[in-house]
């Protein structure tokens, strides 16, 4: 009964995790036709890089993940923001 229910979970959980590991640290670019000018892209850069900074100082010992899960997680987070800015050209403006 084990090894059948082991069977059935295994390419499961392997397909789950192929599928995260193709989502994981792609660099933001854009997309879109309208590509971003390298003055929007680096500040885009520094949004990521703010976003990011901010998610690492939030980490505390109470948490549910160890500190080196929290900052991959971190990661991941800022680079999706980043990403999505750098596709969506209406959306990616500061408001100063």
């Amino acid at each position: 009964m084990f090894v059948a229910r082991l069977a059935f979970i295994l390419p499961l959980v392997l397909a789950g995790e192929a599928a995260l590991a193709q989502t994981r640290d792609r660099p933001v670019t854009p997309k879109t036709a309208e590509a971003k000018t390298p003055e929007e892209m680096q500040d885009i850069q520094k949004r990521v890089a703010e976003w990011l900074k901010t998610c690492l100082d939030d980490w505390d010992k109470s948490t549910h993940m160890t500190k080196a899960e929290w900052r991959v997680t971190c990661q991941r987070v800022a680079n999706e923001r980043g990403r999505f800015l750098a596709e969506h050209p209406s959306v990616g403006a500061r408001r100063r």
